[in-house]
């Protein structure tokens, strides 16, 4: 336009709009949620991380590398009383790299089973009675290493008593066998009973495994109480063993006792009374189940009826 005053010409420019459309797009709002999934993420695995033990955790890293818990373990003498006052030489396991401690349980374990086989058609019941002896104690021997290996000393009480082996595996401090209030096993303890099926394999004897509990009270008594948990506890144990390849004939009774047999009577309420027991029978012991139970209802049921009726036909009686 020129101006008619001055003489000059002014000239209007007019320059395009740029579209903003692209910043204001949805691009960043999937980046951002493949980050907070990414956070999410890393929040899971280390609270995961922080909700188990250590033996826990490398216990899962051995199974993800597809290894058993004694791969890659050294062994160091420990001492434990035996039953006849002295000591019996067993290990304990400690991550190393070359050494395993496996192949001495292995070795254990066939000469328990060589010992079982030899016997012969014409023992005296002496005998067979000295070798159940004999077998019992290389068993709880066996049962040591292995309880060593996984470092779990505190968890596990033995004791040789008239009738066999007496195993007690309970809580303590430091773990728990069971999630509370439940028959849930821990994957610690599920993994050491799969460990002494092998064991209890390696004998002809047979077991019983019993639940206990401590004195904690159910709200409602009548839906469920210390019998229930006692007894699914103890199913439980017989499961992880059967799992782990021990002969389910071998399991003579799988019982519970709620809180009736307290072995700290002085604190219901403490860890070790929440146990599991596994009791390896002797022969006699085995029999002495079989003359009160029967087997398949023989040596009880009619041995009493032929009493009743001779005692009935018999006057003066």
């Amino acid at each position: 336009m020129r101006s008619n005053a001055k003489g000059h010409t002014t000239i209007i420019k007019r320059s395009s709009r740029k579209g903003h459309d692209a910043i204001h797009g949805g691009a960043w709002k999937v980046a951002f949620a493949d980050f907070t999934l990414a956070m999410m993420a890393l929040f899971m695995v280390l609270w995961i991380m922080g909700s188990v033990t250590e033996e826990e955790r490398r216990e899962v890293v051995l199974l993800l590398n597809g290894e058993g818990i004694f791969d890659g373990s050294s062994v160091t003498p420990l001492e434990v009383p035996d039953s006849a006052g002295g000591t019996v030489s067993v290990v304990e396991g400690k991550p190393a790299g070359a050494h395993s401690e496996a192949p001495a349980i292995k070795k254990d374990l066939e000469a328990l089973k060589q010992l079982s086989a030899a016997a012969g058609k014409t023992e005296s019941l002496k005998d067979v009675n000295r070798r159940s002896g004999q077998e019992i104690e290389d068993l709880a021997r066996v049962i040591m290493k292995i309880t060593s290996a996984y470092d779990a000393q505190s968890n596990l009480k033995i004791e040789i008593v008239p009738q066999g082996l007496r195993i007690l595996v309970q809580d303590n401090k430091k773990r728990e066998m069971f999630q509370r209030s439940s028959a849930v096993l821990t994957p610690f303890f599920k993994r050491l009973l799969t460990e002494f099926a092998s064991a209890l394999n390696s004998i002809d004897n047979k077991i019983i495994i019993t639940g206990h509990t401590d004195a904690t009270r159910y709200r409602d008594q009548e839906l469920y109480n210390n019998w229930n948990l006692s007894g699914e506890r103890a199913m439980q144990a017989r499961r992880a063993l059967t799992q782990g390849g021990l002969d389910q004939d071998k399991v003579l009774q799988v019982s519970g006792m709620a809180d009736q047999m307290l072995l700290d009577q002085d604190n219901p309420l403490s860890s070790a009374n929440r146990r599991i027991e596994i009791m390896v029978l002797t022969n006699s012991a085995s029999d002495s189940l079989y003359q009160f139970f029967g087997r398949h209802g023989e040596k009880v049921i009619k041995p009493l009826a032929d009493k009743i009726t001779q005692a009935a036909s018999t006057p003066g009686k």
